[in-house]
Order: C-alpha cells, then sequence, then structure tokens
C-alpha cells in the first residue's frame, strides 16, 4: 500500500486558500480589488490541520465548511471588505477552492502511480482536506490509478494525528508493507513514522518519481 499526500506532493493550486478568498471576493465584488496578500495573514491559523491534537467527530461538506466560516469572514474584514460582500465571497469558496481549472497535476504524477502500482501496491490518497477531494481526484483524472481517497475531514483527524493512520490503514486494508510520500516533514513522514508506516519526503531533490521508483525497488 502506498499512501500519496495531496497538496504539493500529487497536485498543486497557486496561492492555495488567499488565492481563493482574492477569486471569490473577484466573483461578487471585481471593483474591490482585495488581494491575496491582503488575506493572507489572517489565514496562517484557524484550519483544522493547525491544530492536529484535535480529534473531532467527522463532517459533511456544509458542516466542514461551516466551521470554516468564521476564518472567512475574519480574513475579509482584516482586508477591509464589508460584512454584506464577505458573507457572498464566503459562498463562494467551497465551489472556487475546488475549481478543477485552479489545479494543477505534478507532471509525473501519474508516472509515479503507474510505477507503484506496476510494482504491486494499491495506491491510496491521505490528505488533510475538506470532504470535497474525492470529487477533485476524478475530475483531475487520477481515479484509474488510485484505489481510495481519504480526507481528513471525513474522520476528524489531521495528519499527523495517529487516528488518521490508523483510520486509512484499517479501511484500506493495507497490511504489513505501507509507505507513505508525501512533501510535509511532519504531518506525512513524522506522522506516518509514528504509525510504523515507511515514509519518503519529496523535496527539490527527491521527486514523486523517485520516490516510487525507491519503493519499486525496495519491493523486488
Amino acid at each position: 500500500m502506498v499512501f500519496w499526500d495531496f497538496d504539493g506532493t500529487l497536485a498543486r493550486r497557486d496561492g492555495l486558500w488567499s488565492a481563493t478568498l482574492e477569486s471569490a471576493a473577484r466573483i461578487v465584488a471585481p471593483e474591490l480589488g482585495v488581494t491575496a496578500a491582503d488575506l493572507r495573514p489572517e489565514l496562517t491559523v484557524g484550519f483544522p490541520w493547525h491544530t492536529p491534537d484535535l480529534v473531532v467527530p467527522p463532517r459533511s461538506a456544509d458542516e466542514w465548511w461551516n466551521a470554516q466560516r468564521p476564518l472567512f469572514l475574519r480574513a475579509y474584514a482584516r482586508a477591509g471588505v464589508r460584512t454584506k460582500t464577505a458573507e457572498l465571497a464566503v459562498a463562494e469558496i467551497p465551489r472556487e477552492y475546488y475549481r478543477p481549472a485552479a489545479w494543477a497535476l505534478a507532471h509525473d504524477a501519474i508516472p509515479a502511480l503507474k510505477i507503484t502500482a506496476t510494482a504491486g501496491y494499491r495506491n491510496a490518497i491521505l490528505s488533510n482536506h475538506a470532504p470535497e477531494l474525492p470529487t477533485l481526484v476524478e475530475q483531475l483524472g487520477l481515479g484509474p490509478f488510485i484505489d481510495g481517497t481519504i480526507t481528513s475531514a471525513a474522520v476528524g483527524a489531521e495528519k499527523p494525528n495517529p487516528r488518521i493512520f490508523a483510520y486509512a490503514l484499517e479501511l484500506m486494508n493495507a497490511g504489513t508493507d505501507v509507505w507513505m510520500i508525501g512533501d510535509n516533514p511532519i504531518a506525512d513522514i513524522a506522522g506516518a513514522e509514528a504509525a510504523g508506516i515507511q515514509a519518503i519526503l519529496v523535496t527539490e531533490n527527491t521527486t514523486i518519481l523517485q520516490a516510487a521508483t525507491h519503493i519499486s525497488e525496495a519491493a523486488r
């Protein structure tokens, strides 16, 4: 079994949350001129993955986004956006964040997934994300290469919390030969290793293609 991180590993969204809030504001009030830089300071804390020790019940999409609503409103308020306009913009954020055209697959994502699959491994995505990630995975064309997509929202625990790794291992019936590939040394690597999972950190010097090749060679 190979668990793959999503953001920064298999795919990227330029600007992530600050860019999303900027785009949402532009949809409802293009004349405002609010920028990602204006919104970014308030978004450095407040998401579930900023408090990974906290375990909550699994959330539906509506519940998850409603829980983030105060954070988004604070970000807009700090940027000088009026409350009524901010509320309209917040309603656009879920669609805007998961707009497929805003995401780009890593150029070696599919080749890497094919390498591990050919070596006899099943691939699954394990990510700190909102509930809609499985739909985005399909829309980006990863579906044929992925056996499952597990989001922290569906578990109620964020990497590196051991609960999300235990959940993933059980759900996927992962067995004993298990790997995690990701770009975050704490959430992906330390969290996986604490759960007894072998892990490879993706960096500028270690691509996902190289990580997949290492796993394939280790299986021989």
